[in-house]
């Protein structure tokens, strides 16, 4: 999924598109009420105001945490910081895509 910060307020339903999900809770998707029948449709109601300070907020953030960068340097120094080797296999598999079955 991705999320567009620079775009604001109701954006059309991509047409020819066939919902999975059927019609909206409380409409029988029959009648005049849903003239694009067989497409699913969401709208939001965005604060652009909050969106912004939502943004902020995230991009305020550091990229990279110094302070848990530091206790992990640390550890590892003092020969304190251990990781199976299950967990790492875990991960390996992880960020390969596979599934561990």
């Amino acid at each position: 999924m991705r999320i567009d910060f620079t775009t604001f307020g109701v954006q059309p339903p991509d047409q020819g598109k066939a919902g999975r999900a059927g019609p909206p809770i409380g409409d029988s998707g029959s009648g005049p009420s849903n003239p694009a029948s067989g497409v699913d449709q969401t709208r939001f109601s965005l604060d652009p105001t909050r969106v912004q300070s939502l943004q902020a907020q995230v991009l305020a953030q550091p990229e990279i945490r110094a302070a848990k960068v530091q206790s992990l340097q640390q550890a590892i120094g003092n020969g304190e910081y251990s990781v199976s080797a299950s967990h790492v296999a875990d991960a390996l598999i992880g960020e390969l895509g596979g599934a561990r079955g």
